[in-house]
C-alpha cells in the first residue's frame, strides 16, 4: 500500500531565537490538531538553539513534497526581533532553493493577534494555578563552585544565520568525533550558543582558550578540526575567520 502524502505541513517554532525544541511543551496541543486536521503534518522547529532548526523542517517539507507550509510562532506575545528572524531565515531558504519545486510558505499571525487570546490568557488565570514557594533549588551550589577542568572550550553558533546555514549538523558532526575518540567533557567541552557575531561567516565555531575562530566550518571540516586542533593543538590557520 502506498504511504499517504501529505499537502499540507505545520512548523511550530520555539518562541525565541535561543529555544530548546518545544516538542514536549506543545505534544497536547499536536495531538489535538492533528485530530482535527488529519490531512496536515504538524512538526516542531527551534530558530536557533538546540533542535531541528526551520531550514531543515523546510527540507523535510519539500522532500515530502508538501505544497503548503504554515510557519507559526510559539511565542505568545509578537517579539518583532523575532519576527523578523523568521522572515529572513526563510526567506534564506527561498532563494537557496530558488528554481526548485517547493511548497507555497507561509507564516502565521502572532498568537496576540488572534481573536481568542483574550480566552487563552483568561483560562490561563482562571485555570489550577501553582503557589510560589522559597524551598526551590537555589542559585548557587558546591558543584558549581569551580571551573571544570577541560582543556579547550568549543562554543558552536546556533544563532538564527548559522542554524539556516550548516550549525545544527556541525554541532552534530563534532558530538559524534568526539565519541569516537573517546573524548568527554573533562577534556573538550561542547557549548552550542546564541549568536556569536559574525553571522556572514557561518557556521562558526570558537575555541577558548586558543582565541581561535573558526568560519565556514561545515561538517566535511569536522574531522580534520577535531584532530589536529582539539587533539594535537594545532590549530587549522586557513580555515580562520576574518578579525578586525
Amino acid at each position: 500500500m502506498n504511504a499517504i502524502q501529505h499537502s499540507r505541513w505545520v512548523i511550530v517554532t520555539a518562541p525565541t531565537d535561543r529555544g530548546t525544541d518545544p516538542r514536549d511543551q506543545v505534544l497536547g496541543a499536536l495531538s489535538t490538531l492533528r485530530d482535527r486536521h488529519p490531512d496536515t503534518v504538524f512538526v516542531t522547529a527551534v530558530l536557533g538553539g538546540s533542535g531541528t532548526s526551520v531550514t531543515t523542517a523546510l527540507d523535510e517539507a519539500a522532500a515530502s513534497a508538501a505544497t503548503e507550509v504554515v510557519v507559526v510562532s510559539a511565542q505568545t506575545v509578537l517579539d518583532r526581533k523575532i519576527d523578523a528572524w523568521f522572515r529572513r531565515v526563510i526567506g534564506h531558504w527561498l532563494r537557496e532553493h530558488s528554481g526548485e519545486r517547493i511548497p507555497d510558505v507561509r507564516i502565521a499571525n502572532p498568537l496576540s493577534d488572534t481573536a481568542n487570546y483574550a480566552d487563552l490568557l483568561d483560562a490561563a488565570i482562571c485555570g489550577p494555578t501553582t503557589a510560589a514557594r522559597t524551598t526551590t533549588a537555589p542559585l548557587t551550589s558546591p558543584s558549581w563552585d569551580e571551573v571544570p577542568g577541560f582543556a579547550r572550550h568549543v562554543m558552536v553558533c546556533r544563532g538564527p544565520r548559522c542554524s539556516a546555514r550548516g550549525g545544527p549538523e556541525t554541532a552534530q558532526a563534532l558530538d559524534e568525533a568526539l565519541e569516537a575518540r573517546g573524548l568527554g567533557d573533562d577534556d573538550v567541552l561542547v557549548t552550542q550558543t546564541g549568536c556569536l557575531f559574525p553571522c556572514s561567516q557561518a557556521p562558526v565555531v570558537a575555541v577558548y582558550p586558543d582565541n581561535t575562530w573558526y568560519a565556514g566550518l561545515h561538517t566535511e571540516r569536522v574531522e580534520r578540526f577535531v584532530d589536529e586542533h582539539l587533539v594535537e593543538g594545532r590549530p587549522v590557520t586557513e580555515w580562520h575567520g576574518a578579525r578586525r
